[in-house]
């Protein structure tokens, strides 16, 4: 590549307008083309939230949902947090996209610009009201990698910037107090040995 061509690189990364190509690109090369309609925030916040839906393969047999439009903001970081990254994005694996998804999916991705905080793999979330129309334990959510991807998923990067997918894993309050009171390897350990389905379960109940 030569000098010019790094240049118009350069400003084509850093152009605010273009990031949601760059991330448009990655979704597409690890999760499938982007064949169906894209969910867009209708209401005007910090932050301009999409959601992409990604239908089941022959490699996946689940629906992924991922927002897009968080990195384009950083996170509330604490100054003393030098090694995390402020651009974030949120994914979840569904048996089948429903309304309330998108709902917590959006209010998730602008929670942290809302109450000036941040969102970090192996944090865990009070969500603050009924996620499914239906009543269920899950209200609470658990911050996990997205571990279910190959390993250069993790590589999106906004402007030079390193982007945290964080997998959004709906949990319910007792397992919330489970995490800080035993550490988020405690949980992670009671997970596997329930194998639990990385697939929502909105019956589910508490595993502590």
């Amino acid at each position: 590549m030569g000098f010019f061509s790094r240049f118009r690189k350069k400003q084509e990364d850093e152009n605010p307008n273009r990031w949601f190509e760059v991330r448009e690109a990655h979704y597409s090369k690890f999760l499938g083309p982007i064949d169906e309609k894209i969910a867009h925030s209708t209401d005007v916040q910090e932050v301009h939230i999409d959601i992409y839906t990604f239908p089941p393969t022959d490699k996946r047999w689940y629906w992924t949902l991922i927002t897009g439009g968080m990195s384009d903001k950083h996170q509330n970081i604490p100054e003393d947090a030098t090694d995390i990254s402020g651009r974030t994005e949120l994914i979840m694996y569904v048996e089948e996209p429903k309304g309330w998804i998108y709902n917590v999916l959006k209010t998730l991705a602008e929670m942290p610009f809302k109450e000036k905080t941040f969102f970090y793999w192996y944090h865990t979330v009070l969500y603050g009201e009924p996620m499914m129309p239906e009543p269920s334990e899950l209200t609470s959510v658990f911050f996990l990698p997205p571990c279910f991807e190959k390993p250069k998923f993790d590589t999106l990067q906004i402007a030079g910037e390193k982007v945290n997918i964080l997998w959004v894993v709906p949990i319910t309050e007792r397992e919330r107090e489970y995490v800080i009171q035993e550490g988020n390897a405690a949980l992670i350990d009671v997970f596997q040995k329930a194998e639990m389905d990385p697939m929502i379960d909105e019956k589910r109940k508490s595993l502590i």
